[in-house]
Protein backbone atom coordinates (compact mmCIF):
# COMPACT_ATOMS: atom_id res chain seq x y z
CA UNK A 1 0.00 0.00 0.00
CA UNK A 2 1.36 3.44 -0.87
CA UNK A 3 1.48 5.72 2.19
CA UNK A 4 -0.49 8.93 2.19
CA UNK A 5 1.35 12.16 1.75
CA UNK A 6 1.44 14.55 4.73
CA UNK A 7 -1.27 16.74 3.08
CA UNK A 8 -3.76 13.97 2.38
CA UNK A 9 -6.50 12.78 4.72
CA UNK A 10 -8.58 9.67 4.99
CA UNK A 11 -11.94 11.66 5.05
CA UNK A 12 -13.69 12.21 1.71
CA UNK A 13 -14.36 15.69 0.43
CA UNK A 14 -17.62 17.30 1.71
CA UNK A 15 -20.74 16.45 -0.39
CA UNK A 16 -22.40 19.39 -2.10
CA UNK A 17 -26.08 18.30 -2.53
CA UNK A 18 -28.05 19.51 -5.58
CA UNK A 19 -30.15 22.64 -5.11
CA UNK A 20 -33.64 21.71 -3.97
CA UNK A 21 -36.13 22.37 -6.81
CA UNK A 22 -38.63 24.16 -4.56
CA UNK A 23 -36.16 26.84 -3.54
CA UNK A 24 -36.32 30.18 -5.29
CA UNK A 25 -39.21 32.03 -6.89
CA UNK A 26 -39.48 29.66 -9.80
CA UNK A 27 -39.74 26.67 -7.51
CA UNK A 28 -42.22 28.32 -5.21
CA UNK A 29 -44.42 29.14 -8.17
CA UNK A 30 -44.26 25.57 -9.42
CA UNK A 31 -45.02 24.18 -5.95
CA UNK A 32 -48.02 26.47 -5.60
CA UNK A 33 -49.33 25.28 -8.94
CA UNK A 34 -48.96 21.63 -7.96
CA UNK A 35 -50.70 22.17 -4.63
CA UNK A 36 -53.49 24.11 -6.31
CA UNK A 37 -54.08 21.31 -8.78
CA UNK A 38 -54.11 18.74 -6.02
CA UNK A 39 -56.50 20.80 -3.91
CA UNK A 40 -58.73 21.38 -6.92
CA UNK A 41 -58.93 17.69 -7.62
CA UNK A 42 -59.73 16.97 -3.98
CA UNK A 43 -62.45 19.67 -4.01
CA UNK A 44 -64.03 18.16 -7.09
CA UNK A 45 -64.28 14.87 -5.23
CA UNK A 46 -65.46 16.23 -1.88
CA UNK A 47 -67.47 19.37 -2.76
CA UNK A 48 -71.20 19.40 -1.97
CA UNK A 49 -73.71 19.30 -4.80
CA UNK A 50 -74.45 22.72 -6.29
CA UNK A 51 -77.49 24.48 -4.91
CA UNK A 52 -78.23 26.86 -7.79
CA UNK A 53 -81.12 25.92 -10.09
CA UNK A 54 -81.52 29.27 -11.87
CA UNK A 55 -81.41 32.98 -11.13
CA UNK A 56 -83.33 33.42 -7.88
CA UNK A 57 -83.97 29.67 -7.57
CA UNK A 58 -81.94 27.24 -5.44
CA UNK A 59 -82.03 23.76 -3.93
CA UNK A 60 -83.18 24.21 -0.34
CA UNK A 61 -84.17 21.93 2.51
CA UNK A 62 -83.80 18.26 3.24
CA UNK A 63 -85.28 17.24 -0.11
CA UNK A 64 -83.08 19.73 -2.03
CA UNK A 65 -86.10 20.99 -3.95
CA UNK A 66 -85.67 23.93 -6.31
CA UNK A 67 -87.63 26.84 -4.84
CA UNK A 68 -87.46 30.60 -5.19
CA UNK A 69 -88.47 33.40 -7.54
CA UNK A 70 -88.49 33.50 -11.35
CA UNK A 71 -89.82 35.68 -14.17
CA UNK A 72 -91.10 32.52 -15.86
CA UNK A 73 -87.71 31.42 -17.18
CA UNK A 74 -87.54 28.49 -14.75
CA UNK A 75 -90.65 26.24 -14.63
CA UNK A 76 -90.61 24.35 -11.35
CA UNK A 77 -92.16 21.30 -13.04
CA UNK A 78 -92.54 20.18 -16.65
CA UNK A 79 -96.29 20.50 -16.15
CA UNK A 80 -95.89 24.28 -15.75
CA UNK A 81 -93.63 24.89 -18.74
CA UNK A 82 -96.31 26.22 -21.11
CA UNK A 83 -97.85 28.78 -18.78
CA UNK A 84 -94.47 29.85 -17.42
CA UNK A 85 -93.28 30.43 -20.98
CA UNK A 86 -96.26 32.69 -21.67
CA UNK A 87 -95.59 34.67 -18.50
CA UNK A 88 -91.90 35.01 -19.41
CA UNK A 89 -92.75 36.28 -22.90
CA UNK A 90 -95.27 38.81 -21.57
CA UNK A 91 -92.77 40.03 -18.98
CA UNK A 92 -90.16 40.52 -21.69
CA UNK A 93 -92.58 42.53 -23.81
CA UNK A 94 -93.45 44.78 -20.87
CA UNK A 95 -89.78 45.43 -20.10
CA UNK A 96 -88.94 46.09 -23.76
CA UNK A 97 -91.83 48.53 -24.19
CA UNK A 98 -90.89 50.38 -21.01
CA UNK A 99 -87.29 50.80 -22.24
CA UNK A 100 -88.42 52.78 -25.28
CA UNK A 101 -88.74 56.58 -25.11
CA UNK A 102 -92.04 57.40 -23.44
CA UNK A 103 -92.63 53.76 -22.55
CA UNK A 104 -95.18 52.85 -19.87
CA UNK A 105 -93.89 52.24 -16.34
CA UNK A 106 -94.38 48.82 -14.80
CA UNK A 107 -94.58 47.11 -11.42
CA UNK A 108 -94.00 43.54 -10.30
CA UNK A 109 -96.71 41.31 -8.84
CA UNK A 110 -95.50 38.01 -7.40
CA UNK A 111 -97.74 34.95 -7.60
CA UNK A 112 -96.75 32.72 -4.68
CA UNK A 113 -97.83 29.20 -3.77
CA UNK A 114 -96.34 25.70 -3.42
CA UNK A 115 -95.75 24.89 -7.08
CA UNK A 116 -95.38 21.12 -6.69
CA UNK A 117 -98.35 18.95 -5.70
CA UNK A 118 -98.01 17.20 -2.36
CA UNK A 119 -95.38 19.63 -1.11
CA UNK A 120 -96.70 22.29 1.23
CA UNK A 121 -100.41 21.97 0.51
CA UNK A 122 -103.37 19.81 -0.48
CA UNK A 123 -103.63 21.12 -4.05
CA UNK A 124 -103.33 18.83 -7.06
CA UNK A 125 -100.93 19.44 -9.95
CA UNK A 126 -103.91 20.39 -12.13
CA UNK A 127 -105.24 22.97 -9.68
CA UNK A 128 -101.79 24.56 -9.28
CA UNK A 129 -101.42 24.86 -13.04
CA UNK A 130 -104.93 26.23 -13.43
CA UNK A 131 -104.36 28.89 -10.79
CA UNK A 132 -101.22 30.17 -12.54
CA UNK A 133 -103.02 30.08 -15.90
CA UNK A 134 -105.69 32.30 -14.38
CA UNK A 135 -103.06 34.68 -13.01
CA UNK A 136 -101.47 34.93 -16.46
CA UNK A 137 -104.89 35.61 -18.00
CA UNK A 138 -105.37 38.56 -15.63
CA UNK A 139 -101.88 39.86 -16.46
CA UNK A 140 -102.66 39.71 -20.17
CA UNK A 141 -106.04 41.43 -19.75
CA UNK A 142 -104.47 44.16 -17.60
CA UNK A 143 -101.74 44.83 -20.15
CA UNK A 144 -103.75 44.49 -23.38
CA UNK A 145 -107.22 45.87 -22.65
CA UNK A 146 -108.59 49.15 -21.32
CA UNK A 147 -111.09 47.63 -18.88
CA UNK A 148 -108.89 48.20 -15.84
CA UNK A 149 -106.84 51.24 -16.84
CA UNK A 150 -103.53 51.40 -18.68
CA UNK A 151 -100.66 52.08 -16.33
CA UNK A 152 -98.54 50.80 -14.78
CA UNK A 153 -98.08 47.64 -16.80
CA UNK A 154 -97.80 44.36 -14.91
CA UNK A 155 -94.84 42.01 -14.81
CA UNK A 156 -95.89 38.75 -13.18
CA UNK A 157 -93.21 36.96 -11.15
CA UNK A 158 -93.70 33.36 -10.04
CA UNK A 159 -92.55 32.04 -6.68
CA UNK A 160 -92.53 28.52 -5.23
CA UNK A 161 -92.82 28.57 -1.43
CA UNK A 162 -92.01 24.85 -1.16
CA UNK A 163 -93.11 22.58 1.64
CA UNK A 164 -90.98 23.54 4.63
CA UNK A 165 -90.25 26.62 6.69
CA UNK A 166 -86.70 26.71 5.33
CA UNK A 167 -87.91 26.69 1.74
CA UNK A 168 -90.59 29.28 2.40
CA UNK A 169 -88.09 31.58 4.11
CA UNK A 170 -85.65 31.30 1.21
CA UNK A 171 -88.35 32.21 -1.30
CA UNK A 172 -89.61 35.15 0.74
CA UNK A 173 -86.00 36.28 1.08
CA UNK A 174 -85.67 36.26 -2.71
CA UNK A 175 -88.84 38.35 -3.05
CA UNK A 176 -87.47 40.85 -0.53
CA UNK A 177 -84.07 40.92 -2.25
CA UNK A 178 -85.67 41.61 -5.66
CA UNK A 179 -88.16 44.13 -4.35
CA UNK A 180 -86.44 47.24 -5.69
CA UNK A 181 -84.99 45.76 -8.88
CA UNK A 182 -88.32 44.23 -9.93
CA UNK A 183 -90.56 46.99 -8.51
CA UNK A 184 -92.46 44.43 -6.42
CA UNK A 185 -95.54 46.00 -4.82
CA UNK A 186 -97.83 43.01 -4.24
CA UNK A 187 -97.93 39.26 -3.69
CA UNK A 188 -100.98 37.25 -4.81
CA UNK A 189 -102.10 33.65 -4.52
CA UNK A 190 -100.44 32.74 -1.19
CA UNK A 191 -101.44 29.04 -1.09
CA UNK A 192 -103.95 27.47 1.29
CA UNK A 193 -105.14 28.29 4.80
CA UNK A 194 -102.35 27.03 7.05
CA UNK A 195 -100.13 28.40 9.80
CA UNK A 196 -97.28 28.56 7.27
CA UNK A 197 -99.37 30.74 4.97
CA UNK A 198 -100.21 33.06 7.86
CA UNK A 199 -96.50 33.43 8.70
CA UNK A 200 -95.71 34.38 5.09
CA UNK A 201 -98.54 36.92 4.95
CA UNK A 202 -97.41 38.60 8.18
CA UNK A 203 -93.88 38.92 6.82
CA UNK A 204 -95.06 40.55 3.59
CA UNK A 205 -97.48 42.94 5.23
CA UNK A 206 -94.85 43.93 7.80
CA UNK A 207 -92.70 45.01 4.84
CA UNK A 208 -95.61 46.97 3.29
CA UNK A 209 -96.04 44.54 0.41
CA UNK A 210 -99.76 44.19 -0.28
CA UNK A 211 -101.13 40.62 -0.13
CA UNK A 212 -104.03 39.29 -2.24
CA UNK A 213 -105.26 35.82 -1.28
CA UNK A 214 -106.84 33.73 -4.03
CA UNK A 215 -108.29 30.68 -2.24
CA UNK A 216 -107.40 31.20 1.43
CA UNK A 217 -110.71 31.15 3.30
CA UNK A 218 -109.98 30.47 7.00
CA UNK A 219 -111.58 33.05 9.26
CA UNK A 220 -108.39 33.15 11.34
CA UNK A 221 -106.74 35.06 8.49
CA UNK A 222 -109.07 38.06 8.72
CA UNK A 223 -108.01 41.45 10.08
CA UNK A 224 -104.40 41.33 8.87
CA UNK A 225 -103.71 44.86 7.69
CA UNK A 226 -102.37 44.72 4.15
CA UNK A 227 -104.16 41.42 3.29
CA UNK A 228 -107.36 41.10 1.27
CA UNK A 229 -109.01 37.99 -0.08
CA UNK A 230 -111.08 37.40 -3.18
CA UNK A 231 -112.53 34.17 -1.78
CA UNK A 232 -115.34 34.30 0.78
CA UNK A 233 -114.28 33.34 4.31
CA UNK A 234 -115.30 29.98 5.78
CA UNK A 235 -118.00 31.71 7.81
CA UNK A 236 -119.66 32.72 4.53
CA UNK A 237 -119.19 29.26 2.99
CA UNK A 238 -120.76 27.63 6.03
CA UNK A 239 -123.63 30.13 6.07
CA UNK A 240 -124.22 29.61 2.33
CA UNK A 241 -124.35 25.84 2.86
CA UNK A 242 -126.83 26.32 5.72
CA UNK A 243 -129.01 28.59 3.56
CA UNK A 244 -128.98 26.05 0.75
CA UNK A 245 -129.90 23.19 3.10
CA UNK A 246 -132.73 25.22 4.62
CA UNK A 247 -134.18 25.69 1.15
CA UNK A 248 -133.50 22.32 -0.47
CA UNK A 249 -133.38 20.06 2.60
CA UNK A 250 -135.70 21.77 5.10
CA UNK A 251 -135.45 20.36 8.59
CA UNK A 252 -132.50 18.12 7.66
CA UNK A 253 -130.67 16.42 10.51
CA UNK A 254 -126.92 17.01 10.00
CA UNK A 255 -123.90 15.10 11.26
CA UNK A 256 -120.75 17.23 11.44
CA UNK A 257 -117.46 15.51 10.54
CA UNK A 258 -114.43 17.61 11.47
CA UNK A 259 -110.64 17.35 11.09
CA UNK A 260 -108.67 18.16 14.26
CA UNK A 261 -105.29 18.58 12.55
CA UNK A 262 -103.56 21.26 14.61
CA UNK A 263 -102.16 23.56 11.92
CA UNK A 264 -105.04 23.40 9.40
CA UNK A 265 -106.90 26.68 9.82
CA UNK A 266 -109.26 25.83 6.96
CA UNK A 267 -110.75 22.67 8.46
CA UNK A 268 -111.00 24.01 11.99
CA UNK A 269 -112.75 27.25 11.10
CA UNK A 270 -115.04 25.55 8.56
CA UNK A 271 -116.37 23.24 11.26
CA UNK A 272 -116.72 26.01 13.84
CA UNK A 273 -118.56 28.29 11.45
CA UNK A 274 -121.00 25.61 10.30
CA UNK A 275 -121.97 24.91 13.90
CA UNK A 276 -122.72 28.61 14.31
CA UNK A 277 -124.70 28.81 11.07
CA UNK A 278 -126.91 25.72 11.33
CA UNK A 279 -129.76 25.31 13.87
CA UNK A 280 -128.32 23.53 16.91
CA UNK A 281 -131.42 21.39 17.37
CA UNK A 282 -130.92 19.92 13.89
CA UNK A 283 -127.29 18.90 14.50
CA UNK A 284 -126.33 15.43 15.71
CA UNK A 285 -125.12 16.19 19.28
CA UNK A 286 -121.83 14.34 18.96
CA UNK A 287 -119.69 15.34 15.93
CA UNK A 288 -117.36 12.81 14.33
CA UNK A 289 -113.77 13.98 14.83
CA UNK A 290 -110.60 12.68 13.17
CA UNK A 291 -107.01 13.86 12.76
CA UNK A 292 -105.72 13.71 9.20
CA UNK A 293 -102.12 14.06 10.40
CA UNK A 294 -102.33 10.65 12.13
CA UNK A 295 -102.42 7.14 10.71
CA UNK A 296 -105.41 4.81 10.23
CA UNK A 297 -107.85 7.52 9.12
CA UNK A 298 -109.75 5.09 6.87
CA UNK A 299 -109.90 2.55 9.68
CA UNK A 300 -111.32 5.19 12.00
CA UNK A 301 -114.05 6.07 9.52
CA UNK A 302 -114.87 2.41 8.94
CA UNK A 303 -115.31 1.90 12.68
CA UNK A 304 -117.58 4.96 12.88
CA UNK A 305 -120.12 3.76 10.30
CA UNK A 306 -122.23 2.01 12.96
CA UNK A 307 -122.58 5.34 14.75
CA UNK A 308 -123.54 7.04 11.49
CA UNK A 309 -126.44 4.64 11.11
CA UNK A 310 -127.36 5.00 14.78
CA UNK A 311 -127.51 8.82 14.57
CA UNK A 312 -129.54 8.54 11.33
CA UNK A 313 -128.60 11.88 9.68
CA UNK A 314 -130.08 13.20 6.45
CA UNK A 315 -126.95 15.20 5.64
CA UNK A 316 -123.26 14.96 6.54
CA UNK A 317 -121.27 18.19 6.65
CA UNK A 318 -117.64 17.21 5.97
CA UNK A 319 -115.33 19.90 7.40
CA UNK A 320 -112.07 18.49 6.10
CA UNK A 321 -109.75 18.58 3.10
CA UNK A 322 -110.78 17.16 -0.23
CA UNK A 323 -107.86 14.74 -0.11
CA UNK A 324 -109.57 12.95 2.80
CA UNK A 325 -112.97 12.57 1.15
CA UNK A 326 -112.14 9.21 -0.52
CA UNK A 327 -111.15 7.82 2.87
CA UNK A 328 -114.51 8.88 4.27
CA UNK A 329 -116.83 8.14 1.36
CA UNK A 330 -115.58 4.60 0.67
CA UNK A 331 -116.56 3.33 4.17
CA UNK A 332 -119.73 5.45 4.04
CA UNK A 333 -120.84 3.64 0.88
CA UNK A 334 -120.66 0.34 2.79
CA UNK A 335 -122.62 1.45 5.86
CA UNK A 336 -125.29 -0.94 7.09
CA UNK A 337 -128.05 1.64 6.56
CA UNK A 338 -127.15 2.08 2.88
CA UNK A 339 -130.78 2.00 1.80
CA UNK A 340 -131.27 5.55 3.08
CA UNK A 341 -130.04 8.20 0.66
CA UNK A 342 -127.50 10.56 2.19
CA UNK A 343 -126.24 13.98 1.11
CA UNK A 344 -122.64 14.91 1.90
CA UNK A 345 -121.76 18.61 1.63
CA UNK A 346 -118.29 20.06 2.12
CA UNK A 347 -116.26 23.23 1.67
CA UNK A 348 -114.37 24.52 -1.35
CA UNK A 349 -111.34 22.23 -0.93
CA UNK A 350 -113.54 19.39 -2.17
CA UNK A 351 -112.99 20.86 -5.65
CA UNK A 352 -109.63 19.06 -5.58
CA UNK A 353 -111.29 15.63 -5.53
CA UNK A 354 -112.13 15.46 -9.23
CA UNK A 355 -108.41 15.75 -10.10
CA UNK A 356 -107.09 13.54 -7.28
CA UNK A 357 -105.88 9.97 -7.38
CA UNK A 358 -108.90 8.95 -5.30
CA UNK A 359 -111.55 10.21 -7.70
CA UNK A 360 -112.34 6.68 -8.92
CA UNK A 361 -113.02 5.55 -5.37
CA UNK A 362 -115.22 8.59 -4.81
CA UNK A 363 -117.29 7.91 -7.94
CA UNK A 364 -117.75 4.27 -6.92
CA UNK A 365 -118.87 5.35 -3.45
CA UNK A 366 -121.41 7.80 -4.87
CA UNK A 367 -122.77 5.19 -7.25
CA UNK A 368 -122.94 2.26 -4.82
CA UNK A 369 -123.71 4.02 -1.57
CA UNK A 370 -126.71 6.20 -2.50
CA UNK A 371 -124.65 9.32 -1.72
CA UNK A 372 -124.98 12.79 -3.22
CA UNK A 373 -121.80 14.91 -2.96
CA UNK A 374 -122.03 18.71 -2.89
CA UNK A 375 -119.61 21.45 -1.94
CA UNK A 376 -119.49 25.22 -1.68
CA UNK A 377 -117.25 26.18 -4.58
CA UNK A 378 -115.31 29.38 -4.87
CA UNK A 379 -116.11 29.68 -8.57
CA UNK A 380 -117.66 27.62 -11.37
CA UNK A 381 -118.56 28.59 -14.96
CA UNK A 382 -122.09 27.11 -14.71
CA UNK A 383 -122.91 29.82 -12.18
CA UNK A 384 -122.58 32.47 -14.91
CA UNK A 385 -125.61 31.00 -16.68
CA UNK A 386 -127.52 29.96 -13.56
CA UNK A 387 -127.46 33.44 -12.02
CA UNK A 388 -126.09 35.81 -14.68
CA UNK A 389 -126.94 38.98 -12.76
CA UNK A 390 -124.30 38.12 -10.14
CA UNK A 391 -121.44 38.05 -12.66
CA UNK A 392 -120.08 40.85 -14.85
CA UNK A 393 -119.47 39.97 -18.49
CA UNK A 394 -116.44 42.26 -18.53
CA UNK A 395 -114.77 39.77 -16.16
CA UNK A 396 -116.12 36.46 -17.44
CA UNK A 397 -115.37 37.33 -21.09
CA UNK A 398 -111.72 36.37 -20.61
CA UNK A 399 -112.86 32.77 -20.00
CA UNK A 400 -115.58 32.52 -22.62
CA UNK A 401 -115.27 31.73 -26.33
CA UNK A 402 -112.76 34.06 -27.95
CA UNK A 403 -111.30 35.13 -24.60
CA UNK A 404 -107.64 34.93 -23.63
CA UNK A 405 -107.97 31.84 -21.42
CA UNK A 406 -109.45 29.44 -24.02
CA UNK A 407 -107.14 30.93 -26.65
CA UNK A 408 -104.01 30.32 -24.58
CA UNK A 409 -105.16 27.08 -22.92
CA UNK A 410 -107.67 25.42 -25.26
CA UNK A 411 -107.59 22.05 -23.52
CA UNK A 412 -107.96 23.25 -19.94
CA UNK A 413 -111.03 23.18 -17.69
CA UNK A 414 -112.53 25.76 -15.35
CA UNK A 415 -114.45 23.19 -13.28
CA UNK A 416 -112.25 23.41 -10.17
CA UNK A 417 -112.53 27.21 -10.08
CA UNK A 418 -108.79 27.67 -9.55
CA UNK A 419 -108.12 29.57 -12.78
CA UNK A 420 -110.99 31.94 -12.04
CA UNK A 421 -109.74 32.61 -8.51
CA UNK A 422 -106.13 33.11 -9.64
CA UNK A 423 -107.40 35.57 -12.22
CA UNK A 424 -109.47 37.50 -9.66
CA UNK A 425 -106.61 37.72 -7.15
CA UNK A 426 -104.32 39.35 -9.72
CA UNK A 427 -107.18 41.47 -11.09
CA UNK A 428 -107.87 42.85 -7.61
CA UNK A 429 -104.17 43.61 -7.18
CA UNK A 430 -104.22 45.46 -10.53
CA UNK A 431 -107.24 47.48 -9.42
CA UNK A 432 -105.47 48.60 -6.25
CA UNK A 433 -102.19 49.30 -8.09
CA UNK A 434 -103.81 51.47 -10.74
CA UNK A 435 -105.89 53.28 -8.14
CA UNK A 436 -102.62 54.15 -6.40
CA UNK A 437 -101.14 55.32 -9.71
CA UNK A 438 -103.88 57.93 -10.16
CA UNK A 439 -102.56 59.75 -7.11
CA UNK A 440 -99.80 61.30 -9.21
CA UNK A 441 -96.87 59.48 -7.59
CA UNK A 442 -93.81 59.08 -9.82
CA UNK A 443 -93.59 55.43 -8.86
CA UNK A 444 -96.17 53.19 -7.18
CA UNK A 445 -94.88 51.49 -4.03
CA UNK A 446 -96.19 48.64 -1.95
CA UNK A 447 -97.18 51.14 0.71
CA UNK A 448 -99.27 53.02 -1.87
CA UNK A 449 -101.07 49.81 -2.82
CA UNK A 450 -101.77 48.89 0.82
CA UNK A 451 -103.33 52.34 1.24
CA UNK A 452 -105.79 51.62 -1.58
CA UNK A 453 -107.09 48.32 -0.20
CA UNK A 454 -109.83 49.89 1.88
CA UNK A 455 -111.01 51.71 -1.23
CA UNK A 456 -112.22 48.54 -2.96
CA UNK A 457 -115.86 48.47 -1.91
CA UNK A 458 -119.17 49.92 -3.00
CA UNK A 459 -118.73 51.96 -6.18
CA UNK A 460 -115.03 50.93 -6.31
CA UNK A 461 -115.69 47.21 -5.84
CA UNK A 462 -113.98 44.83 -8.27
CA UNK A 463 -116.17 42.96 -10.75
CA UNK A 464 -114.50 39.56 -10.64
CA UNK A 465 -115.20 36.48 -12.73
CA UNK A 466 -116.09 34.77 -9.42
CA UNK A 467 -118.56 37.52 -8.48
CA UNK A 468 -118.51 41.00 -7.02
CA UNK A 469 -115.50 41.63 -4.74
CA UNK A 470 -116.61 44.40 -2.40
CA UNK A 471 -114.28 44.32 0.57
CA UNK A 472 -115.37 44.85 4.16
CA UNK A 473 -113.22 46.32 6.93
CA UNK A 474 -111.76 42.86 7.63
CA UNK A 475 -110.44 42.41 4.07
CA UNK A 476 -113.17 39.91 3.06
CA UNK A 477 -115.58 40.19 0.10
CA UNK A 478 -119.07 41.00 1.37
CA UNK A 479 -121.85 38.50 0.66
CA UNK A 480 -119.82 36.99 -2.19
CA UNK A 481 -121.59 34.69 -4.65
CA UNK A 482 -120.95 31.04 -3.74
CA UNK A 483 -121.83 28.23 -6.20
CA UNK A 484 -123.24 25.02 -4.74
CA UNK A 485 -121.46 22.42 -6.84
CA UNK A 486 -122.25 18.73 -7.33
CA UNK A 487 -119.77 16.00 -8.25
CA UNK A 488 -121.85 13.24 -9.82
CA UNK A 489 -121.05 9.49 -9.94
CA UNK A 490 -119.96 9.83 -13.59
CA UNK A 491 -117.38 12.47 -12.62
CA UNK A 492 -119.28 15.45 -14.01
CA UNK A 493 -119.09 18.70 -12.05
CA UNK A 494 -122.01 21.12 -12.24
CA UNK A 495 -123.46 24.04 -10.31
CA UNK A 496 -126.89 23.29 -8.83
CA UNK A 497 -127.46 26.65 -7.11
CA UNK A 498 -125.79 29.99 -6.37
CA UNK A 499 -125.96 31.08 -2.76
CA UNK A 500 -124.15 33.46 -0.42
CA UNK A 501 -123.95 34.33 3.25
CA UNK A 502 -127.46 35.79 3.11
CA UNK A 503 -128.69 33.38 0.47
CA UNK A 504 -128.97 36.15 -2.16
CA UNK A 505 -125.65 37.28 -3.70
CA UNK A 506 -125.30 40.84 -5.06
CA UNK A 507 -125.24 41.87 -8.70
CA UNK A 508 -121.94 41.49 -10.50
CA UNK A 509 -121.44 45.22 -11.10
CA UNK A 510 -120.77 47.72 -8.29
Amino acid sequence: MTPLSPHETSDPEPWDPPRRWWRGWLGITALAAVLALAAGGLYLVLRPAGTRCADGVARVGADKACVGLTDGSYPFTDDLATVFGLVRDENSKVAAAAAKPGGAPWVGVVYLLPMVAGRGGSSTADSIRHEIEGAYTAQWVANHSHSYGDSPQIRLLLADSGGSDEQRDYTIGQIEAHRDLDHIVAVAGLGTSTDSTRAAILRFTHEDIAAFGSVISADDLADIQGLVRVSPPNSDEAAAAAKYLAQDHPGAKVLLVRDRKADDLYSRTLADQFRKSYPAEQLVPQPMEYDSSKSDVSTYFTQQMANVCLSDPDVVYFAGRGIDLPRFLAPLSQRQCVNKELTVISGDDASQVEQSAGVGEVKNALRLGKIKLLYTGLAHPDAWQLRPQSYARTATAAFEAGGEFPSAFPHETLADGQAIMGHDAVLTAVSAIRAAATGGADRVTGQDVVQMLTLLYGAKAVSGASGLISLDSHGNPMNKAIPIVELSPDGQVRTVAVSSRTGSPPDGHP
